[in-house]
């Protein structure tokens, strides 16, 4: 398994500041945090190896384009989701190349479907100016920046700390099984708090990261998009 530190020297070697999704979530996983089953095909490989790829990952799977030109996956047409046998694949796999995008790099991420969840929550950090590492907890998905319900702590954070930030969201009824629905497992929440928190720390060359969404079940958590940001 790759480590922190081989990741970074990779993406400093290639003269790049911006993790790719797929690099981003292989961060998450060395230090503990849950990510859906994944690979990346070069685009250049072509069909045939992203549908062996698929099969690897076994359907439905989703599928998107990887490149740094591609800010917003969702909103530029990137992301194709419940991808179920091969004749989806191959219309996937056409319209991805359609989109506008002149990296000779890019890539196409293959990974497993989740289901759904009991609600998308954001973990994110940024190197503040003045504080230093701070970690934030919110509503995430698309909903972080309509009801921007979120809550802030420095790095590194306690078991007192992660249990704050839960309680200060206004949706934290969501989370603890409003009206009879089930609960989410906040101790896994709280863990990937500290870990987030501790990762910032211990790590000053991450100026940005962001978790949106990490998907929360009633047993587990799951980060199903990420992005990292590096100082040059």
């Amino acid at each position: 398994m790759a480590t922190v530190e081989n990741i970074f020297t990779k993406v400093k070697n290639e003269n790049r500041t911006i993790l790719t999704e797929y690099e981003s979530k292989q961060l998450l996983e060395t230090i503990g945090i849950p990510i859906p089953r994944q690979k990346r095909v070069l685009a250049s490989d072509g069909i045939d190896n992203v549908v062996e790829a698929c099969e690897e990952i076994q359907y439905p799977v989703v599928m998107k384009l990887m490149s740094d030109e591609i800010y917003y996956k969702s909103d530029s047409g990137a992301v194709k989701l419940g991808i179920e046998n091969q004749t989806g694949v191959q219309k996937a796999y056409d319209e991805l190349m359609a989109i506008e995008c002149d990296d000779a790099n890019k890539g196409i991420s293959i990974q497993e479907l989740e289901g759904k969840p009991i609600a998308e929550i954001i973990i994110g950090a940024i190197r503040d100016p003045q504080f230093g590492p701070t970690v934030m907890l919110g509503l995430g998905g698309i909903m972080v920046e309509v009801m921007k319900d979120v809550s802030f702590r420095v790095a590194p954070i306690s078991d007192f700390d992660s249990e704050e930030m839960l309680h200060e969201l206004k949706s934290y009824a969501i989370l603890d099984g409003y009206r009879g629905n089930d609960k989410a497992d906040l101790e896994a929440i709280k863990e990937t708090l500290k870990k987030i928190a501790q990762l910032v720390y211990d790590y000053p060359e991450i100026s940005e990261l962001d978790i949106n969404p990490l998907f929360v079940y009633k047993d587990r958590i799951i980060a199903v998009d990420a992005r990292i940001i590096i100082d040059s």
